[in-house]
């Protein structure tokens, strides 16, 4: 009689440390080459639609301005409030024992308009939109709905990436004047609490916060929104099968863009504080 014989289960090596690591640094470079290709095709289809205003889907900007932008107002606005009451009060109590509760004003004015309400609504519309991008053209992908425009003769990148770009990049510093807006009121009504009148809070104000202030928060919210829209549909793009890879791709969009918006913060405080802007 004939002995059944089941196969040996396949033992998988463990790679050593050289190996791993020339992994790691295969990938990464990989990674990195996909990544520049799709900044390059996507900043090339922008320049495109931009260059020919008459190929511009209004439409479709609208609908993603208004499904990321105008309800995520509420959330802004009041994170925004939130953050200018917590600066207040951790600074007041500070410059109380050094009798400058005044100078409170000039933080609470310069940190929302260069750095706070900027940097506040773009993590918030990277969990938020970000991840909304990823999760709907993964989705997509998952479909065959990707390969399906191709097949018609439309390209992805012009009908589905490009008005992400736009609506983001208009939406973003919208949101960051509400949350900029919100939190120096936020900060304002603390201040009443240690006998700064709104006279001397708007007085203070205008004195501290110049128009190169207000200018820099917003350049840095138009790239803010651009880079996240751009991690997420990347992201999006780059699902593989499978209802699991759509959530994966929606959780790496959100942990990339905070990880670059922190980078590009902190790239421009460096170089504004070299060039003494």
């Amino acid at each position: 009689m004939l002995k059944n014989f089941s196969p040996k289960p396949v033992e998988k090596k463990s790679l050593d440390i050289v190996s791993s690591l020339g992994k790691w640094l295969h990938d990464t470079a990989s990674s990195t080459k996909q990544s520049i290709t799709f900044l390059g095709s996507a900043c090339c289809a922008l320049t495109e639609v931009l260059l020919h205003p008459s190929q511009i889907r209004f439409g479709e900007i609208l609908s993603v301005s208004d499904e990321a932008g105008s309800r995520a107002v509420g959330i802004i606005c009041l994170i925004g409030f939130l953050m200018g009451v917590i600066i207040a009060f951790e600074t007041a109590l500070v410059a109380q024992i050094f009798g400058a509760v005044i100078f409170v004003v000039n933080g609470i004015g310069i940190a929302m308009t260069r750095e706070l309400g900027p940097l506040m609504t773009a993590i918030l519309f990277a969990g938020r939109s970000g991840s909304a991008f990823a999760a709907q053209l993964g989705t997509q992908k998952v479909n065959e709905e990707l390969n399906a425009l191709t097949t018609f003769g439309l390209s992805p990148m012009y009908f589905l990436v490009v008005p992400r770009l736009i609506a983001s990049s208009l939406v973003v510093p919208l949101l960051s004047v509400f949350a900029t807006i919100l939190g120096i009121l936020g900060g304002g009504l603390v201040m009443a609490m240690y006998d700064i009148t709104y006279t001397q809070f708007y007085v203070q104000l205008l004195k501290s916060v110049t128009v190169t202030d207000i200018v820099f928060g917003l350049v840095k919210a138009v790239i803010f929104g651009f880079v996240i829209a751009l991690i997420g549909c990347r992201c999006g793009m780059n699902t593989g099968a499978g209802a699991a890879a759509v959530g994966s791709s929606t959780t790496k969009s959100v942990v990339k863009s905070i990880i670059w918006i922190v980078v590009i913060d902190g790239a421009a405080a460096l170089l504004t504080n070299r060039l003494g802007i």
